[in-house]
C-alpha cells in the first residue's frame, strides 16, 4: 500500500488568508500564520524561528504592501520558495494608501504628507504599486484570492487539482452568499459616516456603501499630530458620525481622543482576526459589520 504524500506546507502572513487556504486544500494542505493574533502587520518584526520555519515551506502566500517584512524573510530563508503575492494576483481598483509613504514621512513636518502633496496625489490617481493592500476586507476581492491560491496549490500539486478544484468551487460560493448577506445586513447604515482608526476599511467601505469620512491615525503605530486630531474632531463632528473606531491590532489613544472631543462612543473592529478573535474569514467579516451596524444604525 503507497503511502499518501505529506501536505503542501503553506505559509501566509495574514490569518485571512491561513482560512482561505485551509478551506481550499483541506488535509491536503498544512497552513502556518506568521502574523500572531492581536499583532498589526504594519509594526511587526518576525523571530528568527519563523525565519527558520519558512525555510520549510512549499508555498508562501502575502498579501503585498503591508507585509514587506515577509519579502525580507524571503530572501533571506527561503530564497527558492515559491511565492504568491495576492495584490500581484487579482484585478481591482487601487485606492491610494495613506500609510504606505510612510518611507517618504521624514520629509514632512510631523510625519505628514502636505496640503500640496495630498493634491498632488489626488491629481495623478493610485499608483498600483503603492495602492492601499487591504483587499482582503472585500470577500469578492477574496474570491479572486482564492482563485489564485488554488491555481498555485495546483501548480505544485496537479496529482490533487480535481480536490482543489473543487475545494475552490465551495470557497467562492461560499463567499458569493457572505457578500449578500454582508450587504443585506449593512443596508440600513449605507451612507453613514464611518470613521475607522486606519485605512484598512476603503475596499469594505466601497463595497458596502459606507461613507469613510477619514482614517483616524494616517500612519499605523504612529500617533497623529495634534493638527491631524483637531482636524479630525471637526471632521466627524461636521459629518454627523455617531462613532469612530479603534482596531484591536492598535492602540486605541487616538480613537479615544477623538471620541471624547467629538462626543462620539468609541467600538472596535478587528480586520485581521485570530483567536481569541474571529479565526475564520467568513466570521471576522460578520463580525465587523455586526460591530459597525450597532454603532452606525
Amino acid at each position: 500500500m503507497a503511502l499518501a504524500a505529506a501536505p503542501l506546507r503553506v505559509t501566509v502572513s495574514l490569518a485571512p488568508y491561513a482560512s482561505i487556504v485551509e478551506a481550499i486544500g483541506g488535509d491536503l494542505v498544512s497552513v502556518t500564520t506568521l502574523l500572531p493574533p492581536g499583532a498589526s502587520p504594519h509594526v511587526f518584526d518576525p523571530s528568527p524561528s519563523q525565519a527558520a520555519g519558512l525555510a520549510t515551506s512549499d508555498l508562501i502566500v502575502m498579501n503585498g504592501g503591508l507585509d514587506a517584512w515577509l519579502d525580507r524573510l524571503v530572501a533571506a530563508a527561503a530564497p527558492t520558495a515559491s511565492v504568491l503575492v495576492i495584490t500581484q494576483s487579482i484585478s481591482f481598483t487601487p485606492v491610494a494608501g495613506e500609510h504606505d509613504h510612510d518611507e517618504h514621512a521624514a520629509d514632512h513636518d510631523e510625519g505628514h504628507a502636505t496640503d500640496a502633496d495630498s493634491v498632488q496625489a489626488a491629481e495623478s490617481g493610485p499608483d498600483p504599486a503603492t495602492a492601499n493592500p487591504h483587499v482582503w476586507l472585500d470577500p469578492v476581492l477574496m474570491s479572486e484570492a482564492a482563485e489564485a491560491i488554488a491555481a498555485e496549490l495546483e501548480r505544485l500539486d496537479p496529482a490533487n487539482a480535481t480536490m482543489y478544484r473543487i475545494g475552490l468551487t465551495r470557497v467562492q460560493a461560499e463567499l458569493e452568499a457572505l457578500n449578500a448577506e454582508i450587504a443585506a445586513l449593512l443596508e440600513p447604515v449605507q451612507d453613514a459616516p464611518f470613521v475607522p482608526f486606519h485605512d484598512a476599511w476603503p475596499y469594505f467601505a466601497e463595497r458596502y456603501g459606507l461613507n469613510l469620512v477619514l482614517s483616524l491615525e494616517p500612519f499605523p503605530g504612529r500617533e497623529p499630530s495634534p493638527k491631524y486630531v483637531a482636524e479630525a474632531v471637526a471632521a466627524v463632528k461636521a459629518a454627523g458620525a455617531k462613532a469612530v473606531f479603534a482596531e484591536r491590532q492598535l492602540s486605541p489613544r487616538s480613537a479615544e481622543v477623538v471620541a471624547e472631543s467629538a462626543g462620539v462612543a468609541v467600538a472596535v473592529l478587528d480586520p485581521i482576526g485570530g483567536a481569541p478573535g474571529p479565526t475564520d474569514y467568513a466570521e471576522l467579516l460578520r463580525y465587523n459589520a455586526r460591530i459597525i451596524l450597532e454603532n452606525l444604525r
